[in-house]
């Protein structure tokens, strides 16, 4: 870049005049008389951060290489941004702006306009706190005022021209060169735009994948089917708890007459009559209990359902014989004999004068006698 060159030149021609020993290095103090515009604090900060060896020397030529280039090799913290600006802005330069720098700017305002060059002002603010052009010259307050005089009445976004307007703007109110802000900016066109992000905390039962328990141990989500089954009654069959093939069982014939009366009325059990009809058919002991035989149903209905038909009772079967410890032969013969009772019927205590007939006298002994058989 031509203006560049010019600059490092002009630099360089400067120092060879106050250079007396012609070593071509400087001290601190040939530095800030080199420098005179800057601030002790803002000299020292950038004298350290190019004295790679700390031996009190820089070298000229490393130097000036450092403060103008815009590339990204060279990571700089927040301080040392602030100085490099303002040494650039201390330096004495024929132009105030760099043609060739405006076209790094572009590519950097397209990058935070997203591509679509309606650059907004929270864009602007983003590309400044990204380039660590805040300072105590130059606020948010200020950047505002800046996107306000830049963009037409009416309007919330600026095109390119008017965004050098706004850097143009910054310059003034940081009491800098054009050239030093647009380098800061230029800087971006590698990096790109800065994302800021809120990183979780860790979870141990959700990060750590060894406590995965269920479903989740083997990869898959809640209400996942990994094993092909369409039905819960097939899934527990593909578990092998449900295997009719190895199991010891009589005609089921009889067993789906006897469910048929349990069923009272049509052909599918509730919950509720299947733990009645286990009560009834004597199917409860002290391994198979009123809560195994819920938990039973639940595993041989279908999901969403409420009731179970002759094939889902036959897989139920199966399962209180595993739970209760006996052979599906034998649950049948118990269904076989079971009889369902009456249950939640109240008997009315004897009463004398309204059950001993005899007692009746008027008009009830001629009701009683005219209904009772002669």
């Amino acid at each position: 870049m031509a203006d560049i060159d010019q600059k490092k030149a002009q630099l360089k021609a400067k120092f060879k005049s106050m250079d007396t020993n012609g070593d071509g290095q400087l001290d601190f103090n040939e530095f800030l008389g080199l420098m005179s515009k800057l601030d002790t604090d803002t000299a020292t900060k950038l004298f350290k951060k190019v004295d790679k060896t700390g031996d009190g020397v820089i070298d000229f030529e490393e130097f000036v290489d450092y403060i103008y280039d815009t590339g990204k090799s060279k990571a700089r913290t927040t301080d040392t941004r602030h100085a490099r600006l303002a040494f650039l802005g201390a330096v004495d330069s024929i132009s105030e702006e760099d043609a060739e720098l405006w076209g790094k700017c572009e590519v950097v305002f397209q990058a935070y306009s997203g591509g679509d060059e309606k650059f907004e002002g929270r864009d602007l603010r983003k590309l400044c706190v990204d380039c660590v052009l805040f300072d105590r010259k130059f606020k948010q307050n200020d950047l505002d005022v800046i996107f306000t005089g830049a963009k037409a009445r009416g309007q919330n976004t600026i095109n390119f021209e008017k965004f050098k307007d706004c850097v143009r703007g910054i310059a003034k109110k940081k009491n800098c060169s054009t050239t030093a802000v647009q380098a800061a900016i230029a800087e971006r066109e590698e990096t790109g735009v800065q994302i800021n992000a809120t990183q979780a905390d860790a979870v141990r039962f959700h990060d750590d994948k060894s406590t995965y328990t269920g479903m989740h141990a083997r990869g898959g989500r809640h209400g996942d089917d990994v094993s092909g089954a369409t039905t819960r009654s097939e899934r527990l069959r593909a578990s092998g708890r449900l295997d009719h093939s190895e199991q010891e069982e009589l005609p089921w014939g009889p067993t789906q007459e006897a469910f048929l009366v349990f069923c009272k009325g049509d052909e599918y059990l509730d919950s509720r009559e299947f733990t009645q009809m286990c009560d009834d058919c004597g199917l409860y002991n002290r391994k198979f209990t009123r809560a195994d035989a819920d938990v039973t149903f639940n595993k041989v209905k279908n999901k969403g359902e409420r009731k179970i038909d002759f094939e889902q009772f036959k897989d139920a079967c199966i399962a209180v014989a595993g739970k209760r410890g006996s052979s599906v032969a034998d649950v049948q013969k118990k269904v076989h004999e079971g009889q369902p009772t009456k249950r939640g019927v109240t008997e009315a205590d004897y009463v004398r004068f309204h059950d001993d007939k005899t007692t009746y006298t008027g008009m009830h002994v001629e009701v009683h006698n005219e209904l009772t058989p002669r």
